[in-house]
């Protein structure tokens, strides 16, 4: 993955706290944003994807009208 730089403004306070907190874990400012943003784009693409099998969920009816010993264990365990 190629790194780019980007500039972006923070309010002195925050970037104060942010370098404090940064040094008393070891770590930098741009890697507490990096790994921020990770995160954040990882959990709402769960929450997207958990959406999207949910809907298609849907586009089968709102019931189950079939047997229910029909259905296998696997089925409703079933990882995507």
């Amino acid at each position: 993955m190629e790194a780019r730089n980007i500039t972006f403004s923070l309010p002195a306070d925050l970037l104060r706290q942010a370098k404090v907190y940064a040094a008393e874990h070891d770590t930098t400012v741009n890697a507490l944003v990096r790994e921020l943003l990770l995160e954040t784009l990882t959990r709402e693409g769960r929450a997207r994807a958990a959406a999207d099998r949910l809907l298609a969920l849907g586009d089968h009816g709102p019931y189950f009208t079939g047997d229910p010993g029909s259905i296998r264990r696997e089925e409703l365990h079933e990882r995507r």
